[in-house]
Parts: C-alpha cells; sequence; structure tokens
C-alpha cells in the first residue's frame, strides 16, 4: 500500500473531531475578530482631534438685548448646541489671557531737568480698587462723580525718578504691577515717547495720543511687560494721522517680528504668544509664529464709548473662543492651540 493509499484511509470525522473542529473553527473567527477590533482601535487611537471650526450665529454684540451681552451670548449658544452645533470649549476652565496693569494718575515735579512722581492716585469705584494688590496700600479716597478718587500710599510713586528733561516733558500715562512703576511719556514734548519702569528707560517709539494716552492697553504676559500702543502710519485722512495698533513685547514690536499691519490682544498658552493680527484689511488669530484662524473682517478688541468688544475667553485644554465678523454674518469660533505647539 502506498503512502496515498494510507492518507486516503484516515477518518477525517471521527466523534471526538465532530466536536474539536468546530471549537477550533470558532476559536480562530474569535481570534480574528479581535485582531480587525484591535486594528480599529488603532486606528481611531491616531486620529488627530479637529483644531478648527466656525458656526455661523445671529449673535450680533452691537445689537440691544435688553439683557447683559453674557446673558444673551450665553442664550445664544445653549440655542445653538440644543440644534445640533457641538461647543469644545469649556467655560467652567476659563483661565486668565494676560495680567493687567493698574492704570495711575500721578503728581509730578521737575527739579534740575529731572522730573519725580511725588504721589498719584487711581480712579474707580472702591469696592472696585480694594483689593488690587497685597503689596498695595490705600489711602483717603474722594468721590468725583461716578467714580472714587484714592491715594496711593504703597508702593511709594516718589522714589521712581523718570530721567529725562523736565522742560518738555510730555505726560503719557503710569501704570503699576506689584511694585513695579511703569511712566510712558514723550522726553522732548514730540510724538517720540518712552517706557520707563522704575525709572530707567524699557523702550521708545513713535506714537499718537490717543483719547487718554498713547498706550491702549498694558499687561503682563508670561511675567514680562507688554504695551499696545497707537502707531502713526505715513498717511493721513480728514481728521489727521492715521494711526494702526503695534505692540512691544521682550524688547521687540509685534507687527515688525510678525510682518503684519497690524497686532493687540496679546496672551500666552503654555508660554508661548498669540494676537490678533491685521494685514490687508483682514483680521486672524496669530499664535506660535503663525497664522491659526481664517480671515475675518473684524475681530474687535477693545471697546470704546458705546462700542463693545468681541468675546475673546481661552480655557485651559487651549481651546481659543472667539466670535468673529465677515461680510455682514457673524461666527463663534474656536481654535485648538495644542495643535500649534
Amino acid at each position: 500500500m502506498d503512502a496515498f493509499d494510507k492518507i486516503s484511509r484516515i477518518k477525517l470525522f471521527t466523534p471526538r473531531t465532530k466536536i474539536v473542529v468546530p471549537l477550533l473553527a470558532a476559536i480562530l473567527i474569535l481570534a480574528l475578530f479581535s485582531c480587525f477590533t484591535i486594528k480599529q482601535k488603532s486606528k481611531a487611537s491616531v486620529v488627530k482631534p479637529q483644531t478648527y471650526h466656525e458656526i455661523e450665529t445671529d449673535f450680533d454684540i452691537d445689537k440691544d438685548y435688553n439683557r447683559p451681552i453674557a446673558e444673551a451670548m450665553a442664550g445664544e449658544i445653549a440655542s445653538l448646541k440644543a440644534r445640533g452645533n457641538e461647543f469644545w470649549y469649556d467655560q467652567s476652565q476659563e483661565v486668565t489671557m494676560k495680567e493687567g496693569m493698574q492704570d495711575v494718575y500721578g503728581r509730578i515735579k521737575c527739579k534740575e531737568e529731572k522730573c519725580f512722581m511725588v504721589g498719584g492716585s487711581i480712579r474707580g469705584r472702591i469696592d472696585y480698587l480694594r483689593p488690587l494688590s497685597p503689596e498695595w496700600k490705600i489711602g483717603d479716597c474722594q468721590a468725583v462723580g461716578y467714580d472714587d478718587w484714592c491715594e496711593i500710599i504703597e508702593p511709594k510713586l516718589s522714589e521712581n525718578t523718570m530721567k529725562m528733561s523736565g522742560q518738555d516733558w510730555l505726560l503719557g500715562d503710569f501704570y503699576i504691577f506689584g511694585k513695579d512703576v511703569y511712566s510712558v511719556g514723550s522726553v522732548k514734548g514730540d510724538e517720540n515717547y518712552s517706557v520707563f519702569k522704575n525709572g530707567e528707560e524699557i523702550f521708545s517709539h513713535h506714537m499718537i495720543y490717543g483719547a487718554e494716552s498713547p498706550i491702549e492697553e498694558a499687561g503682563i504676559v508670561s511675567g514680562a511687560p507688554a504695551f499696545t500702543f497707537y502707531n502713526p502710519i505715513n498717511s493721513k485722512d480728514e481728521t489727521g494721522m492715521v494711526a494702526t495698533r503695534n505692540i512691544w513685547y521682550g524688547a521687540e514690536t509685534i507687527n515688525e517680528k510678525y510682518a503684519v499691519e497690524s497686532s493687540s490682544l496679546l496672551f500666552s498658552y503654555k508660554d508661548k504668544i498669540g494676537f490678533v493680527g491685521g494685514k490687508n484689511g483682514k483680521k486672524f488669530f496669530f499664535f506660535n509664529g503663525q497664522k491659526v484662524s481664517q480671515d475675518f473682517d473684524e475681530i474687535r478688541t477693545h471697546s470704546c464709548c458705546a462700542i463693545q468688544s468681541y468675546p475673546i475667553e481661552l480655557d485651559r485644554n487651549g481651546i481659543l473662543f472667539f466670535l468673529g465678523k465677515r461680510g455682514e454674518k457673524y461666527f463663534f469660533t474656536e481654535v485648538n492651540l495644542n495643535k500649534y505647539l
């Protein structure tokens, strides 16, 4: 009998094999299904989360809602969620985008071509001014109109000498953060303004004096001072010199460093800075050296008179949330900044 005959005579389906074979088949099917499931989970785990989206909204910041703006916006967001729109931003995890400086009104005395702050006061409501900083001591307050003017006892402003000519000194403004005093003014009385920290000049630039100061905003970003100022450009309109916004930060000006025409609202996330930039008539967000949003016709960063700034917020998870306007339409926009770290 040859080998083929021997193989052909083997019984393939004994009572035992009738049980074992289906069991092995089931095990094989289960193993294949498990491998497929693991593979699918592996694929899902490497899918990158979305980084940017816009949600069109009827919310208009300039509309009279007959209720607080924050309440009106919360109502609109709730309505959009009810219609199936997903929002990434977590309002319960909101973080401060920058630390603000306190605007100070100083009293100046000049002698022998040196000017000194001999005192100062801050303006606002007493209940708001009192908890400014544990390093501050506020003295007597007097009600003037809707505000209270309160004397500053600590820090001692008189110890901050401004090294400049008293004859031509044009006062800009004063700011305090902790015990540091920042003074702003023009040494020659022209549009070349300097900023001094505790009497030492830290930067100088051509500026235009706005409604109250050449500085629109002063703050601390990642531990360093930042000043948004009115930067004149080489053109005029019927009101005179035209200005754009520029930011001085880290011994540089943001417009020149990032080749934008305007910059405002400097902030930081994980020690990387971002801001609202402008170029060719469009506004956008810039973060960590790159553009992170689409173009808008307006992203309003500051309030003035009856004009409201647009909501711009950041949460602990790195989700930037803001309102932008394109044409006649408004969009709630969210950017995952972690994508750009």
